[in-house]
C-alpha cells in the first residue's frame, strides 16, 4: 500500500487543519462549483463508476471520514498518469464545527489529482486507521473509480 506524507496527513486531520495548494482558507477546500472549469468532482455516489476528463484537468475525489477517530482515506492504487497535487479537509457541518471549542465530527477528505497524460486505469482509496492498515488490517471502506483521461 502506498501512502504519501501519511504521518503529516494524520496529524493535520486529527487537528482538523487543512493543506491545499491555493486559497482554501481555514475550512479546507471549498465544495466544488458545478461549472468550475477543468474540475471533475467525484464523491461516494460514483464508487465503482467511470469518469472522463481531459489532460490538464483536475480530478477531485472527496469522501466523508472521521479523522478525529483516526479513520481517514488513503490512496492505495494510483494510475501513473494522475499526479496527486493536494489533499485537504473540510467539516461536514461547518456552521457547527467551526464554532470555538468544537472538536471532532465527520469531515470531507479531498484528494486533487492532475491528469498528466491520456490513459485509462483504476484509482483506489481505502479508509481506516493508518496504523491498523500498516499492520495488515483490512480497510473499513474501499472506494474505486475508473479514470479515463482523453487527449
Amino acid at each position: 500500500m502506498r501512502a504519501t506524507g501519511l504521518g503529516l496527513a494524520v496529524a493535520l486531520l486529527m487537528l482538523g487543519a487543512c493543506k491545499v495548494e491555493q486559497d482554501a482558507g481555514p475550512a479546507g477546500p471549498p465544495a466544488p462549483a458545478a461549472d468550475e472549469a477543468g474540475l471533475v468532482y467525484v464523491d461516494a455516489s460514483l464508487n465503482g463508476k467511470t469518469v472522463e476528463l481531459s489532460v490538464g484537468d483536475t480530478l477531485r475525489v472527496e469522501l466523508e471520514s472521521i479523522p478525529t477517530a483516526g479513520y481517514i482515506w488513503q490512496v492505495a492504487d494510483q494510475p501513473d498518469f494522475l499526479l496527486l497535487k493536494a489533499e485537504g479537509t473540510r467539516p461536514t457541518d461547518p456552521d457547527f464545527q467551526n464554532q470555538p471549542g468544537v472538536t471532532g465530527g465527520n469531515h470531507y477528505l479531498a484528494f486533487d489529482f492532475t491528469a498528466e497524460a491520456a490513459g485509462t486505469a483504476e484509482l483506489r482509496l481505502v479508509e481506516g486507521r493508518p496504523w491498523e492498515l500498516e499492520a495488515g488490517g483490512e480497510p473499513d471502506g474501499t472506494f474505486t473509480v475508473t479514470v479515463n483521461v482523453l487527449d
